[in-house]
């Protein structure tokens, strides 16, 4: 049995803690302090760009129809230059940028070539340039034929 002072005591701490855990407490948001953009916001503009990608989408394929051979150099430049970065510290076979060309511009056609990645970065970038590659080298060398009537 509790004396009526211990009773006392236990009820104003039973009530001291049903009052702080009836408060809830928010954490402040992580993007909000660090970035100045809630998650709510965030969540905002992530949907309002999916709503124009299909129009993003759309004006970039209607650009690689009209200019095969810049989508392939750019295609194949730009993976160049992400093979260069992701193998330039680990590959000794990769010394200039060149050397990261050479080995893109093989893996886009015959998939020959005396560099291999050593990185899981740069073997990512040699898979998508080998699925993607021979089909935009085809695209870029022959172009369809005009319908004339």
């Amino acid at each position: 049995m509790l004396t009526r002072e211990q009773q006392n005591a236990l009820d104003t701490l039973f009530a001291e803690v049903n009052r702080k855990s009836a408060t809830v407490v928010t954490p402040p948001d992580f993007l909000q302090t660090w970035f100045g953009l809630s998650t709510v916001q965030l969540r905002q503009e992530v949907q309002r760009l999916r709503i124009h990608k299909s129009r993003w989408e759309d004006h970039f394929l209607d650009w690689v129809e009209a200019n095969p051979l810049e989508a392939a150099y750019g295609f194949l430049g730009s993976a160049a230059l992400a093979f260069y970065y992701a193998e330039k510290e680990v590959n000794p076979t990769v010394n200039t940028y060149i050397d990261a060309f050479h080995y893109i511009a093989t893996c886009a056609s015959v998939g020959y070539a005396d560099i291999f990645a050593m990185t899981q970065t740069g073997r990512a970038i040699a898979a998508l340039v080998m699925v993607i590659g021979p089909s935009i080298a085809d695209r870029s060398l022959n172009r369809p034929k005009m319908d004339i009537k």
